[in-house]
């Protein structure tokens, strides 16, 4: 995935979770609503400063915007080596997410 696409996501999921308008995220973040706008389109990358003061309108984690995997608020986002665990929590991992996945479609 390319990094327009995931700051235009990320940016559209942030808004939506605080409940927030292009127009709103453009006053409280102090940029133009044309910009912003285009952001939101992926028509533009934002530089990052916008990046910054987008983060803090929407009260989230600038790298989180970025697309780093982090937690929303910028925590780190444990691993799994599934290779350390034993085979029996190896399947029982497969099969949670295997799960999740069946799941997705309905």
């Amino acid at each position: 995935m390319d990094n327009l696409y995931i700051i235009k996501e990320r940016l559209n999921e942030a808004m939506k979770l605080r409940g927030m308008t292009a127009s709103e995220l453009a006053n409280k973040s102090g940029l133009a609503k044309s910009s912003v706008s285009r952001y939101l389109s992926g028509e533009n990358i934002p530089r990052s400063i916008a990046i910054g003061k987008m983060a803090t309108a929407l009260n989230v984690s600038p790298a989180w915007i970025l697309g780093y995997n982090l937690t929303i608020d910028g925590q780190e986002i444990p691993t799994i080596e599934l290779d350390k665990l034993t085979p029996d929590n190896q399947a029982r991992l497969i099969a949670y997410y295997q799960g999740l996945i069946d799941t997705q479609g309905e």
